[in-house]
């Protein structure tokens, strides 16, 4: 059964008979104050889709519409973000599918209440003159890591049926030069950043990505705390539907919305932040975001994930993804595919 938070019905109470008006010397009750919620990205500013929905609710006025007050903060890459949503300091943050199962299988109370990556964020990347055109040819070559071997880079040689062992693996950090210069042959890559910063070098690139193989995999979510989403379910509902309003908005006006994430990140290339939310947008499609709409991800697609992840490395042990995620709150916000506004 999905993990379900009850969401509070408000009943408002209609009084029989006539409303005097209001005499000159009465006033209307002042509106309420806005509620507060603190978000954190969880890296710099820049057009990751979450982010991306973040500024365009902000700047749009789709929070305040919701009687929100939402304050925008940006984690520095060190995890920070974890820390302060588990504390409170946070209420809603970002991760992406495979963090969300990795601290669930350790025991931290998150859930993802939106999954707006539909495929994992990863690929691994050649020279597009490069004479590797299979998973089989990356034998004998040199083939970057980031930090470690990735699950999904082990699950792509066992479905391609690759010898490991005739593999050089290098670590390569962040530094997409390295494909550039000819120092390693397949390069990992977040498809949606360092293929165009290659591009941009003059290094056309191809990809290839674990869904072409069939390792099954998720990006970026909206994440929040359990308790959170067991208290205080309304606070949560409103976010959701001004964020998910806000990815409406940047796929129907991307230009529009690049603009928007350029008064968050100033000192970063227009254009390839524009590039960066055009392979966003396309990662957000998904086998259920045509029927139900953006966000949505089904029991298979995360029991699918889990099982690779936990097949090759990626968990510490099994967990139910049914506690993980949790479409209760896309489902309040959503009719036909959309989300009802205001």
């Amino acid at each position: 059964m999905r993990h379900v938070a009850a969401l509070g019905l408000l009943a408002l109470a209609l009084v029989a008979g006539c409303v005097p008006a209001l005499a000159p010397s009465q006033a209307p009750a002042p509106t309420a104050a806005p509620r507060v919620l603190h978000f954190m990205a969880g890296y710099k500013p820049q057009a990751n889709l979450p982010f991306v929905a973040v500024y365009v609710a902000q700047a749009n006025g789709y929070f305040a519409q919701q009687g929100l007050q939402v304050d925008i903060a940006h984690a520095s890459g060190q995890g920070e973000h974890l820390k302060l949503l588990l504390q409170g300091s946070v209420d809603v943050t970002t991760a992406s599918g495979d963090e969300v199962l990795a601290r669930r299988a350790e025991g931290v109370p998150v859930v993802a209440i939106a999954v707006l990556g539909q495929r994992d964020q990863r690929a691994y990347a050649v020279r597009a003159d490069s004479d590797i055109k299979t998973i089989h040819d990356w034998e004998g070559r040199l083939v970057g890591f980031k930090v470690e071997p990735a699950p999904d880079y082990l699950a792509m040689l066992a479905a391609a049926g690759v010898d490991r062992s005739r593999i050089h693996e290098v670590p390569v950090g962040f530094d997409p030069r390295l494909l550039a210069t000819g120092t390693v042959d397949v390069y990992p890559v977040f498809e949606s950043n360092e293929p165009d910063t290659l591009q941009r070098l003059g290094v056309p690139t191809r990809l290839f990505r674990p869904g072409d193989v069939g390792v099954p995999g998720l990006g970026l979510t909206f994440e929040t705390r359990e308790a959170l989403l067991g208290t205080d379910p309304d606070l949560l509902t409103r976010f959701l539907k001004a964020a998910m309003h806000g990815v409406e908005f940047a796929r129907d006006h991307p230009d529009q919305a690049t603009d928007i994430v350029m008064q968050y990140a100033p000192q970063e290339d227009r254009e390839h932040q524009r590039a960066m939310l055009e392979v966003e947008l396309d990662m957000a499609t998904g086998p259920l975001t045509a029927s139900q709409g953006l966000g949505f991800a089904s029991h298979d697609q995360w029991q699918a994930f889990h099982d690779s992840l936990l097949a090759f490395g990626g968990l510490k042990g099994p967990t139910d993804v049914d506690q993980a995620s949790t479409d209760t709150l896309l489902h309040a916000i959503t009719r036909d595919g959309h989300v009802v506004w205001p």
